[in-house]
């Protein structure tokens, strides 16, 4: 996992999580708890898609990590989002 948190520009982080189709519901209904901290977009390939505003990018790597002794799931690319909301 590498990337440089809190670059001035960046608005949003992009959280690529390798995790089972089926697990997402579990993760989804864990993360609700935490308002406004990410959200579930999509999957890229294998990997889910989550996105960070970058003030609760921090958060929302200790929270996926948290629930990984739920589920499954490992985090593997921290990078800016260029935008998009896919």
């Amino acid at each position: 996992m590498s990337t440089q948190l809190r670059a001035k520009d960046v608005l949003e982080y992009d959280i690529l999580v390798k995790i089972k189709k089926e697990d997402v519901h579990i993760l989804n209904y864990l993360l609700e708890a935490e308002d406004n901290t990410m959200n579930i977009r999509s999957f890229e390939g294998d990997f889910l898609k989550v996105i960070a505003p970058a003030d609760t990018v921090i958060d929302a790597l200790r929270l996926l990590e948290s629930v990984r002794n739920i589920v499954d799931l490992e985090v593997l690319m921290i990078k800016p989002n260029e935008g998009s909301a896919d």
